[in-house]
């Protein structure tokens, strides 16, 4: 929403305008990349960029030739795929002349003072982060150690390259919601409250909290943050968690009864 506000992308801009080899992109808006009604999915959701890491264009040209396809079904219908947010992140790329990781670094670490919040391929620069060995189930159904690759998590640019603490998550939601980031105007567009929520730019926005949801490589995380940004939920695990959707419904739960509670 910064480069719309600076005039540089408009929601109703069509993908298109900067990646026409994408299927049907003369159809789909930036607006539909950022509620997850373009259409679009991967072949492979659990395998995006060059199998080797060389730069994040040649990724993302990679996913458009290799994986990214278009589901009539699913346009205008809300379905969750990474290839909207890889290809949002492109197209910052493309509008700001910059690498998505110096905006991510601007924007939010250096401008927040973010000390717990690193690009995935970074961590070893940064003596500060401590990731948690994720745990998947192997094929007699054993949790054992899951080995990320980078390359893997390099593919993922702006929907899972990113490691944080929940001080630093904390701290750059609430600074989203409260205007920190983007302008009051920016924030009514798409984190407006609904009943039944609506998803856009990475939250559910609910009558009375944002929530946001995770699952790959061994991680789950469930984050909830209230209007007003003073109550948070943030559940996390690095194995997988059975009853996925049923845990989901329940962090809403609690997080509907620790708005109300008396303070």
């Amino acid at each position: 929403m910064k480069q719309v506000e600076q005039k540089k992308l408009k929601l109703n801009d069509k993908l298109s305008k900067f990646y026409p080899q994408v299927p049907h992109a003369n159809q789909i808006t930036i607006g539909q990349l950022l509620t997850m009604e373009a259409g679009l999915q991967g072949k492979d959701e659990s395998s995006y960029g060059t199998p080797v890491f060389k730069n994040n264009q040649a990724g993302i040209k990679y996913d458009i030739k290799h994986n990214i396809v278009f589901n009539k079904k699913q346009y205008n219908q809300r379905f969750y795929s990474s290839s909207n947010y890889i290809l949002l992140s492109g197209i910052l790329e493309k509008v700001t002349h910059h690498s998505y990781e110096s905006l991510v670094k601007e924007t939010y670490i250096k401008k927040l003072g973010l000390s717990e919040t690193e690009f995935y391929w970074d961590i070893p620069k940064n003596k500060r982060i401590k990731v948690a060995v994720p745990y998947t189930k192997n094929s007699q159904g054993y949790l054992v150690p899951h080995s990320v690759a980078v390359d893997k998590v390099h593919g993922d640019l702006g929907a899972g390259s990113l490691v944080m603490s929940n001080k630093d998550l904390y701290r750059a939601t609430s600074a989203i919601l409260n205007g920190e980031i983007i302008k009051p105007s920016s924030i009514q567009t798409v984190y407006a409250p609904a009943d039944p929520a609506k998803y856009n730019a990475g939250f559910y926005n609910f009558p009375d909290f944002h929530s946001s949801n995770g699952s790959g490589d061994g991680y789950t995380t469930y984050y909830r943050i209230s209007n007003n940004t003073r109550d948070v939920l943030v559940v996390q695990s690095n194995y997988p968690v059975k009853d996925y959707f049923k845990v989901r419904e329940i962090c809403n739960d609690l997080m509907e009864n620790l708005i109300k509670s008396p303070s």
